[in-house]
């Protein structure tokens, strides 16, 4: 699945093709792109990226967001989400959970989650994987080549599942990467969307995480 995922992310930038990126990522990485591009073509800049080969393609890890899907939007800046949500967990397996004011009496323990009720709040699944590209890059402005490179390079994917309302209406994703429904049929039809590219978001809310996470 991945290298077509990234032949496709590359024909979509090629081509600034917004209502694709809008269909393929999530709403924070196609807003991120949208503007860029954007903000490229406004100053007469075009990029054109080839893909020359793919190895070496692994899953490099996976995790769980536990949470109001608020509390994960990175469209809001951290400083602001930490005002309204508490962050537990370590790493990229995170729960987020409403802040109840403390009073003077009350002990701060009584802040953490109830871990039973945990299973009761929306649910992302996420995974990333990883592969060498060989990859070409060549930059124009205003039709003329500004800059071209040639070279080998990681390339650092992340697909997120929708969210789903608890963590038993969410799927089982087997070792084949097929998708697997315990009990009813699923209201939320599944797909990925690609959720991150060389984990540059993913970093930044992991660093502003582990600043502010009680446990």
């Amino acid at each position: 699945m991945t290298p077509v995922v990234i032949s496709r992310i590359v024909d979509v930038i090629n081509s600034k093709d917004e209502a694709a990126l809008s269909t393929m990522m999530t709403p924070a990485l196609a807003s991120m792109y949208t503007s860029a591009l954007k903000q490229m073509s406004e100053s007469g800049y075009d990029i054109k990226i080839d893909i020359k080969s793919l190895s070496n393609v692994k899953v490099g890890g996976t995790s769980i967001k536990s949470g109001q899907p608020k509390a994960f939007d990175t469209t809001v800046p951290f400083e602001t989400r930490s005002q309204r949500f508490s962050y537990y967990g370590a790493g990229p397996h995170i729960i987020a959970d409403q802040k109840i004011p403390l009073s003077k009496d009350m002990d701060v323990s009584s802040e953490l989650p109830n871990f039973i009720a945990i299973y009761k709040q929306p649910i992302r699944l996420e995974f990333w994987s990883t592969a060498q590209a060989r990859v070409a890059i060549s930059l124009s402005q205003h039709g003329k080549v500004v800059d071209q490179d040639e070279g080998y390079m990681p390339i650092v994917v992340s697909m997120a599942s929708p969210t789903y309302p608890q963590i038993s209406e969410a799927p089982t994703i087997l070792s084949d990467g097929q998708i697997m429904y315990i009990g009813s049929d699923p209201k939320i039809p599944f797909e990925w969307r690609v959720s991150d590219l060389f984990l540059n978001i993913t970093n930044k809310e992991i660093r502003a995480i582990e600043k502010v996470r009680v446990l």
